[in-house]
């Protein structure tokens, strides 16, 4: 793996913390581009954005810590986030709720929004899950198939699975995201409501991320009753929200005619 991406002297940069930064800077960039086409002044995205880095760097890391407690010796390991080590679920919540409050006080549609920057969680999440595979992060399940990866002891993989080879499910993520960007790109072209590709990509995202967790690896503690882990019962909370708006706001449609 390659946790440390460019090192010249003293000055590090990590592989993580840089991925994270590009999928900031390509999601914004995105989503800028395809609010001009939705009549959205790009500077609310860009605005909009400063209260999203900040909510999902902070609750991605809360939310991977409270479920990786084994991992965390010290203050030091707790804030070095460009080491690797985030939830998508925490981050999710906590820039959703950002949202919701910097749009009604900007007076902007919060699903109009939200189908303008779908795409861009999908392809701001494959690219971070790049940064958790060479970091070592993030990782699944011992295996014996030809698809396994054998991480070296330096690494939070390598340091568990003791030289066993291991799902690489932070890779698994990263095609099934951006395969889930390409289809949220598409399916937007015809959407029939406002709110279409965000719930779309709640039921997409919830769904394919309760079966990759299936082959991840997770601590005793961060499962719940039925051997379920906590990211797993939010996948289908996540699913299930999705489609129960899928549901209102198609048939809200079909009753305005």
């Amino acid at each position: 793996m390659h946790p440390v991406l460019i090192e010249i002297g003293r000055l590090r940069i990590y592989s993580y913390g840089f991925m994270l930064a590009a999928s900031f800077w390509i999601g914004i960039l995105l989503a800028a581009r395809r609010a001009r086409a939705r009549g959205v002044d790009p500077v609310r995205i860009y605005d909009l954005s400063i209260i999203l880095i900040l909510a999902a760097v902070v609750g991605s890391r809360v939310l991977y810590i409270l479920t990786h407690r084994s991992d965390y010796r010290s203050v030091l390991d707790v804030v070095a986030l460009w080491q690797g080590g985030a939830t998508f679920y925490g981050g999710f919540a906590l820039a959703l709720a950002g949202a919701v409050v910097y749009l009604r006080r900007a007076k902007l549609s919060f699903l109009l929004v939200a189908d303008i920057c779908a795409p861009s969680i999908a392809l701001g999440e494959s690219l971070t899950r790049i940064g958790c595979f060479l970091s070592g992060c993030c990782f699944g399940a011992p295996t014996g198939s030809a698809l396994g990866v054998v991480f070296p002891p330096d690494c939070p993989a390598g340091y568990h699975a003791h030289g066993a080879a291991l799902h690489p499910t932070q890779l698994y993520s990263s095609v099934f995201t951006l395969a889930l960007a390409g289809a949220l790109l598409l399916a937007d072209r015809r959407r029939p409501f406002t709110g279409f590709t965000f719930s779309l990509l709640c039921v997409l995202y919830g769904a394919g991320r309760f079966t990759i967790d299936i082959f991840r690896y997770y601590e005793p503690s961060s499962r719940i009753a039925g051997g379920l882990a906590v990211s797993q019962a939010a996948s289908v909370a996540l699913a299930a929200a999705g489609a129960v708006l899928f549901a209102v706001l198609r048939r809200r449609r079909s009753a305005r005619g």
